[in-house]
């Protein structure tokens, strides 16, 4: 017996069906090639439909994979800018329907099936296509710290969906949950899913989410015999961060739960809230963009400032030469340098009714202070410093994330 089929004897390799299947914004499926057997067909296609985006959400799914991708020109500051990003109306997913003995543990991604045992649902591949065009396939994502370099260069990723509505959830031990106002017609079975899923389905999850909002141990806390939770349900936000993700969705919406408005009531009848993880509040981006860095001026005639003590003496001439090159400061004929600054405006700034602008003199960026620690970092330099100001006569710094001046942006006469 060889060792593939010995394995799967023991267990320890799942039986699995391939299946490929193409979709389109609204959801609907058509099947390439499927397994023979009807249970299984049914299985693949119910749990793609549970777990494929769907449009608004379908726009954001791609729109991120593009920019994670590293493809934008310029930087995304709008949701005007986001919505430039052409989508395609077809993808085509392909993978494995695959069944595991007992024990074992899906891995990250793998998509859990409903009514069957130890079975999960693995895509492989993720293709999309244009109208009358060839399938297309981004790079698959390497080192997490690249392409979150580049979602986190984009300030469009700080953007929300609009608010559609709050709601306030209140639910008994028994499983029992009440709403204010009332759900829409047609979604109180996913707004009390929602209420369950968030206070626990269990009473061991019940008792085990009371006692970790708390920040007390199990043994020493008694389990509540009511919750109450305010959500906010808003439209898909322009892009997808990894840290601010929804809780759930409901239809296309997506779920926020409201911290302010977490409670709970021992009797049923007095309630008090739960403690505000206070280290979590308004931080979106977890600590992510909290990076150490430092300021670094750039010149149009070539000098450069930043503190001494900021990078290795060792690292100096390497990261002016590298600064040179990206932004083209000190060249002869300051072509370069011209060109880099528009670009690095017209990344923040809707620039179509200027006709020209002042030359900018300076701009400063910042520079992680361990930009050359890890040698074996794969992303660009161009993926680790941000620009954050510039000056356009060497003496007033314009701030990149707000307006600039109307008498800047005011249409020059010729």
């Amino acid at each position: 017996m060889g060792d593939a089929k010995r394995r799967k004897a023991l267990g320890l390799m799942p039986t699995v069906y391939g299946f490929e299947v193409e979709l389109n914004r609204d959801g609907e499926l058509t099947p390439v090639t499927l397994p023979a057997d009807e249970a299984q067909r049914e299985q693949i296609l119910q749990a793609l439909k549970d777990s494929q985006p769907t449009g608004a959400n379908w726009d954001q799914f791609y729109r991120t994979e593009y920019v994670t991708a590293g493809l934008p020109q310029e930087r995304l500051v709008t949701l005007e800018d986001v919505d430039k990003i052409a989508v395609p109306p077809r993808r085509r997913l392909a993978g494995d329907l695959a069944t595991w003995a007992g024990g074992h543990k899906p891995e990250v991604g793998d998509l859990p099936v409903k009514g069957a045992e130890n079975t999960w649902l693995r895509i492989r591949t993720r293709q999309h296509a244009f109208e009358n065009q060839s399938w297309q396939q981004f790079a698959p994502m390497g080192d997490p710290e690249e392409w979150l370099s580049y979602l986190f260069q984009h300030p469009a990723l700080q953007l929300k969906g609009d608010v559609v509505g709050r709601y306030s959830a209140e639910q008994t031990q028994d499983g029992k949950v009440s709403w204010t106002p009332a759900p829409p017609d047609g979604q109180q079975e996913a707004f009390d899913k929602l209420s369950r899923s968030w206070h626990g389905e269990t009473p061991e999850e019940w008792l085990e989410i009371h006692a970790e909002r708390l920040g007390e141990d199990q043994a020493d806390v008694t389990a509540p015999q009511a919750l109450r939770s305010g959500f906010e349900l808003r439209e898909p936000a322009p892009l997808s961060s990894p840290f601010a993700s929804p809780f759930d969705l409901v239809g296309s919406l997506e779920v926020f739960p409201v911290r302010a408005e977490q409670a709970y009531s021992l009797d049923g009848q007095t309630w008090q809230d739960y403690p505000e993880d206070e280290d979590t509040e308004d931080d979106d981006f977890g600590d992510f963009t909290d990076v150490e860095s430092f300021g670094v001026t750039v010149w149009a005639d070539g000098r450069m400032e930043w503190p001494k003590d900021a990078l290795d003496a060792v690292y100096a001439q390497r990261l002016t030469e590298e600064l040179e090159d990206y932004t083209g400061a000190g060249q002869a004929d300051g072509s370069d340098w011209t060109t880099y600054t528009e670009e690095a405006l017209r990344s923040f700034y809707d620039l179509d009714d200027v006709s020209a602008l002042p030359p900018v003199q300076g701009v400063r960026l910042s520079v992680p202070t361990d930009i050359y620690e890890d040698e074996d970092e794969s992303a660009g330099f161009e993926a680790k410093v941000i620009e954050d100001e510039v000056t356009f006569d060497g003496q007033v710094w314009h701030d990149l994330y707000e307006e600039l001046p109307e008498s800047l942006l005011s249409p020059q006469e010729n």
